[in-house]
């Protein structure tokens, strides 16, 4: 006689939509978190959103409430599919993934923040590293040819960067004051 085994069942997380999280917003105070990038959230996103990507999600889940719902949301809902999920297996049962995220919120025409500034990120890192090789190249060829130096030590800092997905230069450039991201509507909605 063999036993049966029982497997216990994966609950799904609850998918609403924009419309629907927005007046769970406002009727319960739900929680609404976006866990797109620092740059994606500052080109635009919802109205009253704290943003925590999804790469920190789990160091930082200490910092999500567990007394309302919790609405995620991310571009277009594959993120926030799978930091609902993370979030379920950490023992979370307050969570809603808001589908198709903050396109599906900007096309419903519900209220959109963005932070403005002067260049992308991105751009700014090819900005700087092209200046500094020309740079270096230019006082190679005419003060003294050790500055050649230079720019191959930026070289072979944009092949690290490609190779390992790290960038040095951009986490200096995102320090200066223009590149300085809000990450919620107010200091108290999500402390650090």
């Amino acid at each position: 006689m063999t036993t049966p085994t029982f497997l216990p069942q994966a609950v799904s997380t609850t998918v609403v939509d924009a419309r629907t999280a927005r007046n769970q917003i406002r009727d319960v105070h739900a929680f609404l978190l976006d866990v797109r990038g620092f740059d994606e959230f500052a080109a635009g996103h919802a109205e009253g959103a704290v943003c925590i990507p999804l790469a920190d999600l789990e160091r930082r889940a200490g910092d999500l409430p567990t007394d309302r719902p919790v609405m995620v949301m991310c571009q277009s809902g594959g993120r926030s599919a799978i930091a609902a999920e993370r979030l379920r297996a950490l023992g979370m049962d307050n969570i809603k993934d808001v589908q198709g995220g903050f396109n599906a919120w900007s096309q419903a025409g519900l209220p959109t923040v963005k932070q403005t500034s002067a260049i992308p990120l991105e751009r700014q890192v090819r900005i700087a590293a092209g200046t500094l090789v020309l740079g270096f190249s230019l006082l190679g060829f005419f003060v003294n040819p050790a500055f050649f130096y230079g720019a191959a030590l930026i070289g072979f800092m944009l092949t690290l960067t490609g190779a390992l997905g790290i960038c040095p230069m951009m986490s200096i450039l995102k320090l200066l004051p223009w590149n300085r991201v809000s990450t919620s509507a107010s200091p108290k909605a999500c402390p650090r």
